[in-house]
């Protein structure tokens, strides 16, 4: 119980640090463990998303289902924020900002949306930020324990985490990092958005084994290259992949005997199917594992194996 409240404790801190002031001292009663994400949106209520629904932000420090007497999150709201999760620099984190997130001390994800500055095509820049939605990174430690099942049954296979956004695929993939390098395999992570294993001046927050490796803020094609030759893996894990770089990768890798796990964004393996151009990816998995949102965030829908 220590354990888990420290955790919670840690995690409530790192998203405290980054809200404006006038909002953090009402937010002393949120259960930052089980929330999901926080949503501001200039001249809207503050919105808290959790398993079972979303609720918003009262003006009496608790939160309620309807938008009565709710916070409302204003432009003045807006800059602090910005100036807090940038540290007041916006040009140190413009290259993530170009991706419309920037990712935080524990992992967590800041979404941004707002008006793009663009150069012959390429999104250079995010400007007029008016909404911002914090992911909640989360360990859950023996959530992968189904799939590990299918996964190290009679030799290491790949898989395939097929899910939405917000249904938990990195919490997932974390774990089975954390399991399998517990079993003894030797694990490497490709954390291109500084997400996965949120490594902070070296090191994780989250537990991820004894064998685990980890290379960041590098294309995940390129990172999964690079631990393929330098860190001798059994097993290399990473994120939302979906481009033809990263299909060739991951086959380099198949073909080298390294099992691999990753993610893509889908609802199903049917609809990804459809896409001619991530169906010959799909094919390469051993396993393919669906999530949902349907019992919370990482609910296995179906492990199929040999797709």
């Amino acid at each position: 119980m220590y354990i888990a409240m420290n955790e919670s404790l840690t995690r409530g801190r790192e998203i405290m640090e980054i809200l404006p002031q006038d909002i953090r001292k009402l937010m002393f009663n949120i259960d930052f463990d089980e929330a999901e994400e926080l949503r501001l949106i200039a001249g809207k209520p503050l919105a808290v998303r959790f398993s079972d629904g979303i609720y918003y932000l009262s003006r009496k420090a608790v939160l309620v289902n309807n938008v009565i007497n709710a916070v409302t999150v204003t432009a003045r709201h807006m800059e602090e924020l910005i100036e807090r999760i940038t540290k007041s620099s916006l040009y140190s984190v413009q290259n993530e900002i170009r991706s419309g997130y920037i990712t935080i001390d524990g992992g967590h994800r800041v979404g941004l949306a707002g008006t793009a500055v663009t150069e012959n095509g390429t999104v250079e820049f995010i400007k007029n930020i008016s909404a911002v939605n914090i992911r909640l990174a989360h360990e859950r430690k023996g959530a992968a324990e189904p799939v590990i099942g299918a996964v190290a049954k009679d030799g290491l296979k790949s898989a395939l985490i097929v899910s939405p956004p917000g249904a938990g695929k990195t919490t997932m993939l974390r774990d089975m990092a954390r399991s399998l390098s517990y079993k003894g395999y030797s694990v490497a992570i490709a954390d291109e958005r500084c997400e996965l294993a949120a490594m902070y001046n070296g090191k994780s927050p989250f537990d991820l084994g004894n064998m685990t490796s980890v290379l960041d803020n590098c294309p995940k094609a390129q990172a999964m290259l690079m631990l393929l030759r330098s860190m001798s893996p059994e097993v290399i894990i990473t994120d939302e992949i979906g481009t033809a770089e990263d299909a060739e990768a991951v086959r380099n890798i198949m073909n080298s005997g390294v099992a691999v796990m990753a993610s893509i964004h889908g609802r199903d393996i049917g609809q990804l199917m459809q896409r001619r151009c991530i169906k010959n990816l799909v094919s390469l998995f051993d396993v393919v594992v669906t999530l949902s949102r349907r019992g919370g965030a990482g609910t296995i829908e179906e492990i199929k194996e040999n797709v």
